[in-house]
């Protein structure tokens, strides 16, 4: 059955089949196939089966409809065709084998060999939002540091002898 894969994102890239005669695409729940991004019109598109094939109809989206990088109104699908929904991707596929008609791999025994030690791979990129702190101090603000502890120092001195001081008789 024919099948269009949507690509939301690495790990969220649904399947619909075409199994109507109009599927229609869009942000809206009404929609056959519904795209929650804002760049997809409500009513965005829609793909037809007529004369044996299915065609691609933009329904007067504001972003656009893409077939295989060129705007399109209208066209023909073919096999793997690239459609764009606003910036959303998704491939059209017409006749689809199932994914698992391939020969199952032989299994063969594995190896283990446990590591000695253990190091950060060389494109290790860590994926933190928040940024690594300076390790640097600049000389302005180690000196400010200092001379606000020597104050520090002095006003406690200050107070200590001020407590020792008596009144005179």
């Amino acid at each position: 059955m024919p099948q269009i894969r949507v690509f939301l994102s690495d790990d969220n890239q649904p399947i619909h089949e075409l199994g109507e005669e109009t599927v229609t695409v869009g942000r809206l729940g009404d929609n056959t196939i519904q795209i929650e991004d804002g760049s997809v019109s409500s009513h965005h598109a829609e793909i037809i089966f007529e004369a044996g094939g299915y065609v691609l109809r933009d329904k007067g989206s504001t972003n656009g409809t893409f077939l295989n990088g060129a705007p399109v109104t209208e066209s023909p699908l073919n096999d793997g065709d690239q459609v764009r929904f606003g910036s959303i991707e998704t491939i059209f596929a017409a006749d689809v084998v199932a994914a698992d008609a391939r020969p199952l791999p032989q299994s063969e025994r594995a190896s283990v060999k446990l590591g000695s030690s253990s190091a950060r791979p060389a494109n290790f990129v860590n994926a933190s939002p928040f940024p690594k702190p300076k390790e640097k101090t600049d000389p302005l603000t180690l000196a400010a540091t200092a001379v606000a502890a020597i104050g520090g120092l002095v006003a406690l001195a200050a107070v200590a002898l001020s407590m020792g001081l008596s009144a005179p008789v």
